[in-house]
């Protein structure tokens, strides 16, 4: 066995480590018929001094999953003219998720202060939006409805240069023309670095 390739492995309760032979069996482990096993979740530590092995515990949290009431961010990844699909990638006080989750939003829990024609009006694909859970299953549902949830960045559907606040609509700077969102109350303060 290879001791370069077993310092810092994650292993699993079960996992074969080596034989007596090769090493006494140190904490997280234990021994059984001459061979090693871990006896935890971790990561192998080797003392080649001693010629011990040993399993260190790692902590594995449970990974953030949006619940109802929860706020969250993501990115509009579909459009049609009554609902929007939502790749949700942060959950404020919880974190960033491990993986994108499915949030749908659908016409009626838009806004109730501002009538939009279709969804079209509402976001477009690629928009950063805040979002308000509504359920903990899957599918999840979302909601605009409230001053704070909306958009709060966007990019021009011509030239994709960042869209600015203006007269309550988005305002390309580079094409001259206006663009309709249901916009947070804090559009624009939010930055977001280009690239990587």
């Amino acid at each position: 066995m290879i001791l370069s390739n077993l310092s810092g492995k994650f292993v699993l309760p079960g996992d074969f480590l080596g034989v007596i032979e090769e090493f006494m069996a140190g904490d997280g482990t234990y021994e059984e018929n001459g061979r090693i096993f871990s006896a935890i979740t971790g990561v192998i530590l080797f003392d080649s001094v001693k010629r011990v092995i040993s399993v260190v515990p790692v902590s594995l949290s449970k990974p953030p999953i949006p619940v109802s009431g929860d706020v969250a961010y993501g990115y509009v990844f579909d459009v049609n003219e009554d609902s929007a699909i939502i790749r949700m990638c942060y959950v404020e006080g919880k974190g960033r998720l491990s993986s994108e989750m499915t949030g749908f939003l659908r016409f009626p829990y838009v806004s109730l202060k501002v009538r939009f024609n279709s969804m079209f009006d509402v976001v477009r694909i690629g928009d950063i939006v805040r979002v308000k859970v509504l359920n903990s299953w899957l599918p999840f549902q979302v909601s605009t409805r409230g001053d704070s949830f909306g958009v709060i960045f966007a990019r021009c559907s011509i030239c994709l240069s960042p869209l600015v606040k203006r007269k309550g609509k988005l305002f390309c700077n580079n094409c001259k023309f206006y663009e309709p969102r249901k916009l947070a109350s804090d559009y624009g303060v939010f930055k977001f670095e280009e690239g990587g």
